[in-house]
């Protein structure tokens, strides 16, 4: 039978799910649920319009009705919901990496690490993004919300980067 780009059965052959990988799991879906609860409750409270971008400065400077809450949590969750899913089907993660067949199930592996805590990643993302909107009302000071959008975009960006180059030097002697 060929390999279907759905079949992931070969990839998971040799490489069980370790306990770390289940937990960052079940740290992604509560983050799931915590978003929407945290998107429901802001939304409640919003006023009828809220900022719905901000310049460098984080001054706001686009304005929406407090529907946006709920547009940006159905983006997040399918941006989580992708980065969890590619942990189990390595073909829709494109690294610039080719995997070796000596280590394949290790690189494999890391792959899969470096999607759940993604998953994770872009949960803290919209966190950051729910603070920043709600900052007015919830008296958050305007600069803990200016750090927080781009201290979880570098988080991301790290975590890419790290497990990328970890990924090519276990394949780089072989």
């Amino acid at each position: 039978m060929k390999y279907k780009f759905w079949d992931v059965s070969r990839d998971r052959k040799k490489k069980p799910i370790t306990l770390s990988d289940r937990l960052l799991e079940m740290v992604a879906a509560a983050m799931a649920v915590c978003m929407l609860v945290l998107t429901g409750v802001f939304y409640s409270k919003a006023p009828d319009t809220v900022p719905s971008h901000f310049n460098g400065a984080m001054e706001a400077d686009a304005w929406s009705g407090k529907e946006v809450y709920w547009i940006l949590a159905v983006m997040m969750l399918i941006g989580m919901a992708v980065c969890a899913s590619a942990a189990y089907n390595r073909k829709l993660v494109n690294l610039p990496i080719r995997l070796k067949p000596a280590v394949f199930y290790r690189q494999i592996g890391l792959i899969s690490r470096m999607c759940r805590i993604m998953t994770i990643a872009f949960g803290l993302i919209w966190l950051a993004i729910l603070l920043a909107m709600s900052a007015g009302f919830i008296g958050l000071p305007a600069d803990v919300a200016a750090a927080l959008i781009p201290l979880s975009v570098m988080l991301m960006v790290g975590v890419a980067m790290f497990y990328t180059l970890k990924i090519w030097w276990i394949g780089r002697g072989v």
